[in-house]
């Protein structure tokens, strides 16, 4: 099988005779020198200097400082990002780790023929005659949660020709994950050494994720065991994310007795227990702090056409922070063909099922407010406390129930309402104008992970740029902005319209209808340049999906494109000239500079907003429970 499809990351420290077989070893399999890079946390210049003088020099060695075998795992992932490595599969090794004959190849397929499956690890042999089974994956104690390995120290004999299953987790020596697995859900760096791999799995369980050992692949390692301070301090870690109340307090205490007991019983001195308190005492700062993750959100859509894309979008960030997704839609009257009481009935029915399915430390969130401000109070009788209600636009651009003065006075009355999620600055100070801004929080417009090396390519000598509007007709749409840029670009540019209701517009070709989600990803990720000609908005769902697929977009300064951009930016145009009127030049100016040059400013905005997103909701699902507490 062809192993040119697998990129790979090898963490070294201060062992490079070792790194030089596992390199070699890596190479002989196939897996290609430019797909591979070393990361030397060894901070120790002789040994990085033999270290890069043992393999060959056109495998990437970078140095990094000593923060531990999940920091080195994430640095070389974003290595192989930044670089542009072309491989789905990235392989994970440490540096004493010896695959035998056919062991990547076999892991390749294993992976391959189980697209649930998000990473696959060997069966792990040591001893002088690799005749010792150190792993064949592992399982947790019933009670206790604890981690205990398959077949541990049971001769090599009993692995016969087992065929690969599902584990609980695998040791992090040697492990072929899909390439997407690492780059969207990194390894938590707070454990060091010890836990890791099994803490990150289980994230990838949770996520519907499968974690597969594959016993016909063997590689061998050496291990010394677990250092006992990582032991008793990382249990706790752990468990104040993985476990109940029970094992949070009982697993490291038990852990702790338990290696004192054997030390005084084998007759050795303290050294041998005393990091094992050490550690209990180190680990007792998790037991809040961390525990204070949501486990479980359930997504409730109204609008089941119309938020398709964002709705997934979040649900995509929410598994990218570690925690189960469920999501409940109706379709909208338009697009269902039924009338609105039916419609309120089927929404009020999400409502009730999310509120009896929710549990402790659990979330609800409403993508739509059906009935305006009236959400928040029908929404946190049917659902609970643990529920938050998205505005996208607190003063609707198109006539709305229940988004009044007189609807903003009566529900800011009632004493206990949902959080209120906003999107922008400029919504939040709306909630806030209509007296609901005590329970809001600030979010940034979910999106998925950046897809801008997928823009289509055009192919066609001599092409004019494709400027287009997407979405639909609404009467804060600036007519003249469109009309006045027409007569300036028609002859440089493909000037489109496509988006339902959208009346005739001199010098634009106007698609009036509605477009599928795929077609309209297709149509940003074809454009050279979106334009977003709104007098007023306080968010674009157009924007955020440009930003996904690192199309430019145009649109006004002062707005919320400021914060996917950065105020300053050449996208964004300033209001109105010096005499009061609207600056053409400056729009054309924008356009010009977006379908030339503004594809770099797309792609790093894409980067930095998707990472603040990240921040956001995983920030926002941390506070989420400790609430509850």
């Amino acid at each position: 099988m062809d192993t040119s499809d697998i990129a790979a990351v090898v963490v070294h420290h201060r062992s490079p005779d070792s790194l030089g077989k596992t390199v070699g070893r890596l190479l002989d399999q196939g897996v290609l020198p430019n797909n591979l890079v070393v990361v030397d946390n060894s901070e120790n210049p002789v040994d990085s200097g033999r270290a890069r003088a043992i393999i060959p020099m056109n495998v990437a060695v970078i140095l990094s400082p000593n923060l531990g075998y999940g920091a080195a795992v994430n640095r070389g992932v974003r290595w192989h990002v930044e670089s542009g490595t072309d491989a789905s599969l990235l392989l994970v090794s440490t540096h004493e780790s010896l695959p035998e004959p056919g062991a990547i190849q076999e892991l390749q397929r294993v992976l391959l023929e189980n697209p649930k499956a998000a990473v696959v690890g060997p069966a792990l042999v040591t001893g002088e005659a690799s005749d010792v089974v150190w792993s064949l994956g592992g399982y947790f104690t019933r009670s206790l949660n604890l981690p205990r390995h398959h077949g541990h120290k049971s001769s090599r004999s009993t692995i016969g020709k087992r065929s690969s299953q599902a584990v609980d987790w695998l040791d992090g020596a040697f492990l072929l994950f899909r390439r997407e697995v690492l780059e969207q859900y990194k390894i938590d760096e707070r454990f060091f050494l010890y836990l890791e791999e099994t803490d990150h799995q289980r994230q990838l369980t949770r996520s519907g994720w499968e974690v597969l050992v594959a016993p016909q692949a063997v590689v061998w390692q050496s291990s010394n065991g677990i250092p006992p301070y990582y032991q008793t301090r990382n249990i706790q870690l752990f468990q104040a994310k993985n476990g109940n109340l029970y094992q949070r307090f009982v697993s490291a205490p038990y852990l702790t007795i338990r290696g004192v007991g054997r030390s005084v019983y084998r007759r050795q001195g303290s050294s041998d227990w005393k990091p094992l308190v050490s550690g209990l005492v180190a680990g007792l700062r998790f037991s809040r702090e961390d525990a204070c993750t949501a486990s479980a959100v359930h997504i409730v859509n109204p609008l089941g056409g119309a938020l398709a894309h964002y709705t997934s979008a979040l649900e995509s960030v929410l598994r990218g922070a570690g925690v189960r997704v469920t999501v409940s839609s109706v379709l909208e009257p338009s697009m269902a063909g039924t009338g609105r009481m039916a419609w309120l009935a089927k929404y009020a029915a999400l409502l009730f099922r999310a509120g009896r399915n929710s549990s402790r430390g659990n979330r609800t969130v409403v993508v739509w407010p059906v009935l305006g401000f009236v959400d928040l109070i029908l929404a946190r009788l049917l659902s609970g406390k643990m529920t938050s209600v998205v505005y996208h636009d607190p003063k609707p651009l198109v006539r709305a129930i229940g988004t009044g003065k007189v609807s903003a006075a009566l529900v800011s009355s009632i004493p206990f309402l949902c959080e209120v999620i906003v999107h922008s600055e400029t919504a939040a100070q709306s909630m806030r104008s209509a007296g609901l801004g005590k329970t809001q929080v600030l979010l940034r417009h979910p999106m998925f992970a950046p897809r801008e090396d997928a823009r289509a390519t055009q192919t066609r000598k001599n092409r004019r740029p494709v400027l287009r509007v997407l979405g639909q007709y609404k009467q804060d749409r600036d007519l003249e902005v469109l009309r006045l840029l027409s007569s300036d670009l028609r002859e440089q540019f493909e000037l489109e319209i496509v988006g339902r209701g959208w009346p005739d517009i001199e010098g634009w070709r106007v698609d009036a209808r509605f477009v599928s989600e795929l077609e309209l990803d297709e149509l940003v990720r074809g454009s050279d340049a979106i334009l977003i000609p709104y007098k007023r908005f306080y968010q674009s769902g157009i924007a955020v999906r440009a930003l996904e697929w690192g199309t430019p977009v145009v649109g006004r300064a002062g707005t919320s494109l400021d914060g996917l951009y950065g105020e300053g930016s050449r996208l964004l145009v300033a209001e109105d000239d010096n005499d009061g009127g609207l600056d053409v030049a400056a729009w054309s100016s924008a356009i010009r500079y977006a379908v030339t040059a503004g594809g770099q400013e797309a792609a790093e905005a894409s980067r930095h907003h998707f990472d603040d997103v990240l921040a956001d909701w995983e920030s926002w699902l941390a506070s989420a429970k400790c609430e509850t507490r």
